[in-house]
C-alpha cells in the first residue's frame, strides 16, 4: 500500500491489482519474476480541501497508462516495499 507521501516522492511502483509480485523457480533452477512495474508520468495531484486524497499518473508498457489514487492505494507498493526483494 502506498501513502500520500510516497506518491509525492516515488518514481517507480509495482502494481498488484492483476497479480502479486512473485518469483517462480523452474525444475532446472531458472528464475522467472512476475512483476508489473510502472513509472511516474507526471506530477501527483493533491487538493487543499481533501488533504489525504492524491492522484498520481503512471505509465506501463508501450501504450498503457493509469492513476495511482487514494482509492486504489492497496494495489500499489514501492520498490523498497516489494515482498520478493527481501528474498534476493
Amino acid at each position: 500500500m502506498i501513502t500520500k507521501n510516497q506518491a509525492l516522492t516515488a518514481d517507480n511502483l509495482h502494481y498488484t491489482g492483476r497479480h502479486d509480485c512473485t518469483v517462480h523457480i523452474g525444475p532446472r533452477g531458472g528464475k522467472r519474476v512476475n512483476i508489473t512495474a510502472v513509472r511516474r508520468s507526471g506530477k501527483t495531484q493533491t487538493w487543499k480541501t481533501r488533504p489525504e486524497d492524491f492522484k498520481m499518473p503512471v505509465k506501463f508498457g508501450l501504450y498503457e497508462s493509469s492513476y495511482a489514487t487514494h482509492e486504489n492505494a492497496n494495489d500499489w507498493h514501492t520498490l523498497e516495499d516489494c515482498p520478493i526483494q527481501e528474498g534476493n
